[in-house]
């Protein structure tokens, strides 16, 4: 596979249909979902740096459009029915009211165990949701991903091995509303209370669990994950 060519007009024209189509001219939500940084997609959308294959191949699976298409320009813009599940948040054509959204079963949710890097760690499987529900909640396909919770921390709201629809894209802290945080090794779900001096990681079964109070330079290390828009119980 041949990469594009400084100054490759047709595909920068290419890449400037995938951004103003798929995502509103948006290059910060386009850099996301490809897992690079927003300067980089802007030099390729004007010409001005090649992509390497990696990020080719990764472009096509996340817009869901034809490798030799955006490479050459030839053939159909977007994949065929037959190609539709894609390897990152990838819709799936039959049934077309259906996304399968990739899952992180490996990681131990308020256990303490494991990590997270968007772009970086690979799912442990796709979990089928409804493209209704997601527009309900806001959530764009390609910024979704499943966990499941460890532990009775979030009780009577989240209760162990309940699945979590999350959405890597709202990383923002507002209200009381419940994240998915990590700070070095340990990842937690939890509500986040911010201070002028530290930040509290707050559990909704306070009876048991007391809140984790980080303190500024703890709080430095906190990377927020995504909103947990969604909450699957299980029934036994």
């Amino acid at each position: 596979m041949s990469k594009p060519n400084i100054y490759d007009k047709d595909f920068s024209e290419r890449m400037s249909l995938i951004a103003k189509t798929l995502f509103k001219d948006n290059y910060s939500e386009f850099a996301r979902a490809v897992g690079v940084v927003q300067p980089s997609l802007v030099r390729w959308v004007k010409g001005e740096a090649d992509t390497s294959r990696t990020n080719l191949i990764k472009i096509a699976e996340v817009t869901n459009v034809s490798v030799e298409w955006l490479l050459t320009g030839k053939g159909e813009m977007f994949k065929s029915a037959e190609n539709t599940i894609k390897k990152n948040a990838t819709s799936v054509s039959e049934p077309s009211n259906v996304v399968m959204i990739p899952s992180y079963s490996s990681i131990q949710v308020s256990a303490g165990f494991g990590s997270f890097n968007d772009g970086v760690t690979k799912p442990d499987d796709y979990i089928p949701y409804p493209t209704s529900l997601l527009q309900k909640l806001g959530v764009k396909p390609q910024f979704a991903a499943v966990f499941w919770a460890n532990g009775t921390s979030m009780r009577p709201t989240i209760d162990d091995k309940d699945q979590m629809l999350v959405d890597l894209a709202r990383k923002e802290i507002k209200g009381n509303n419940i994240y998915l945080v990590q700070s070095e090794s340990s990842v937690w779900v939890k509500r986040v209370k911010m201070n002028w001096n530290s930040i509290e990681l707050i559990s909704d079964n306070q009876e048991e669990y007391k809140p984790i109070i980080l303190s500024k330079d703890e709080a430095e290390k906190l990377q927020v994950i995504g909103l947990v828009t969604h909450i699957g119980k299980n029934m036994i």
